[in-house]
């Protein structure tokens, strides 16, 4: 009999440092953001001090924001508040529903 191997938490999600889901993505992102925007700002001819501050502010301020928006709205919050951000607040019809939906009155034949 064959025997194959098994690996559970293969479909868990990314938790590192105790960020998860999104916010692990979002910090990411901003790192890496804040290191090309260092070098972009060097290579621009900004002085090798202020870009590194520049790049401590950026990281940090993204760390930050990151970690305090997982502790405050949890593991599924981003996309709740993006979805909560796409939810119309109020529905308007100006039009009567007969006139949305076309209803077809079915014939009748008259029997012989």
């Amino acid at each position: 009999m064959k025997s194959y191997v098994i690996h559970r938490g293969v479909d868990n999600e990314i938790e590192f440092r105790g960020l998860r889901g999104l916010y692990f993505y979002y910090a990411a992102g901003g790192l890496i953001a804040s290191v090309f925007l260092t070098l972009f700002s060097y290579i621009l001819g900004l002085p090798i001090l202020l870009a590194i501050l520049l790049l401590a502010i950026g990281a940090g301020g993204t760390l930050a924001w990151c970690y305090t928006q997982n502790s405050r709205y949890g593991r599924w919050g981003a996309v709740k508040q993006q979805v909560q951000r796409l939810k119309p607040s109020y529905v308007c019809q100006y039009q009567s529903f007969n006139r949305l939906v076309p209803v077809r009155r079915s014939t009748t034949r008259s029997r012989r």
